[in-house]
């Protein structure tokens, strides 16, 4: 099985312009009864949300921008993302411990240095399994949020079926950089 990945995105190009898709994709939200209460858009950026029922603290958003093309047209560039208090929590709690970890080795070293006991390399030892800790959790909540992704996923699919450009032959030349994950069914 393939790890998860951290933010996973997806691009889907339109083939009209930006404020045109932007006013028609908002028309397509509004008029879905089932989405009420579980979007927010602003401008060229909308967010969906999981219902609130099935909400849980590794539950994802879908977070999608409208970016103009060179030639016109406009693309959908969209990311997966534990919900911005989450992400915000991992982060403060990420660089906390780090810098824990630096002050201890840097106060440890000192001590060291001068002879006495070095008692403060202990956040060494302690915040480094700590810092894997949360990295591993973040990877135990994209794995869990996996279901929920797929069904965001299919919602802006629903949402965009008919705007998007026609498909272009690919040039095998360039990296399409990293894809979204498949589903479990798909995988075997």
């Amino acid at each position: 099985m393939k790890a998860p990945l951290l933010r996973p995105t997806f691009t889907v190009p339109l083939r009209f312009g930006r404020e045109e898709a932007t006013e028609e994709i908002r028309r397509r939200l509004l008029d879905r009864k089932d989405l009420a209460g579980r979007w927010r858009g602003k401008g060229r950026w909308v967010s969906l949300y999981v219902p609130d029922e099935e909400r849980k603290i590794w539950s994802p958003h879908l977070s999608a921008r409208l970016d103009e093309c060179e030639d016109g047209k406009c693309e959908i560039f969209a990311r997966f993302a534990p919900h911005p208090e989450v992400w915000t929590f991992f982060v403060f709690l990420y660089f906390l411990v780090a810098f824990i970890v630096l002050f201890g080795a840097t106060f440890g070293y000192a001590q060291w240095a001068s002879g006495e006991d070095a008692w403060a390399l202990w956040a060494i030892w302690l915040g480094i399994p700590i810092l894997a800790l949360i990295h591993i959790s973040s990877f135990l909540g994209a794995q869990w949020g996996q279901a929920q992704m797929h069904e965001l996923k299919d919602v802006m699919e629903e949402v965009v079926a008919g705007l998007e450009a026609p498909a272009q032959v690919a040039d095998e030349s360039v990296d399409p950089g990293p894809s979204f994950p498949k589903r479990a069914a798909e995988d075997g």
